[in-house]
């Protein structure tokens, strides 16, 4: 009985080690208040061949603040960005932005909406040796959004 239980053990270390192992998580950007257009700094993802980007957007101020984003690549080391357009993307129900819709083939994760709480996430699978989040804030009142983006990759 011991040596059958040690078995499974074995083997679902087998079957499961290397699927954890295969993943890289990382953040692009930690969950802070931003009340200007930016970037954040240029992260090296050389060996990722796909990867998921989620972006969690907590809180808003301002008058009509709108938020736009999206993830840029580099393929000279981060001198050169390129904006890119990612297979797919979801919003969650929770968000009253869009209500779970479901785009491909655009560049916003995050597509210019004045409600934009929620989670948000896409998947890419083009995107050069470096990637950053850029994002652009607008609107009147002193438009804020807090928001953190996070990737898992493999």
């Amino acid at each position: 009985m011991r040596l059958r239980r040690w078995a499974a053990l074995l083997l679902s270390l087998m079957i499961f080690l290397p699927v954890l192992a295969a993943s890289t998580r990382f953040d692009l950007l930690a969950s802070a208040q931003q009340s200007a257009t930016g970037n954040g700094g240029a992260i090296s993802v050389s060996g990722i061949k796909e990867m998921v980007v989620y972006v969690a957007v907590t809180a808003k101020s301002g008058t009509t603040p709108v938020l736009d984003l999206w993830l840029q690549g580099s393929s000279d080391g981060g001198t050169t960005w390129f904006d890119l357009t990612h297979e797919s993307s979801l919003t969650d129900a929770s968000s009253s932005a869009t209500e779970g819709a479901v785009q491909t083939n655009k560049r916003d994760i995050v597509p210019g909406l004045s409600d934009a709480l929620g989670s948000f996430s896409a998947k890419y699978s083009i995107f050069g040796d470096f990637v950053r989040v850029r994002w652009v804030l607008s609107g009147t009142g002193g438009p804020t959004y807090t928001f953190s983006v996070k990737a898992v990759g493999k």
